[in-house]
Parts: C-alpha cells; structure tokens; sequence
C-alpha cells in the first residue's frame, strides 16, 4: 500500500472542512482529532469510505477502530499496517 502521511493529511483535512466546518490548515500530523472536534464517531465511517476512494485503498470491514483516529499519524501508521 503507498500511502503517504501528506496524503492522509489531505484526506483529514477535506473531509473536516467540508463535514465539520473546522479550518483544514490546522489539523496537523499530531492533531487530536476525536478530542478536538474534528471528527465525531459518525464522521468515522464516512471518513473511511473517503480515505478508500481518495487514497485508492480497499479497507476490510472492521480494520479501523475508533483509536486509529486519534490522530494523522495514528491514522497513517494503521494503513501502512494494513
């Protein structure tokens, strides 16, 4: 899988802008994205599918866990795993 940490990121930000209304230029790679409102535990879904189509990735079901978000680099780390 060649995902990048800077893709991710774009991924993260988009998503909060157009979903949360959050200023995209802010969430950085150790952003607390759960804690600070970022993201919410209904966004998550909607994030994964936007991370799959986005990032050309084909998720299993049930590969992410609500912690995978806690932040970018928590997020790009577990796809790199995956």
């Amino acid at each position: 899988m060649d995902v990048t940490l800077d893709a991710t990121l774009a991924v993260v930000r988009s998503f909060a802008e157009r979903k949360r209304g959050k200023a995209a230029t802010s969430i950085q790679a150790g952003t607390a994205l759960l804690r600070d409102g970022y993201l919410d535990s209904f966004a998550l879904v909607e994030l994964i599918a936007e991370l799959e189509k986005r990032l050309e990735l084909s998720l299993p079901d049930g590969a992410l866990i609500p912690e995978d978000f806690e932040t970018p680099q928590v997020l790009f780390d577990r796809l790199r795993e995956l």
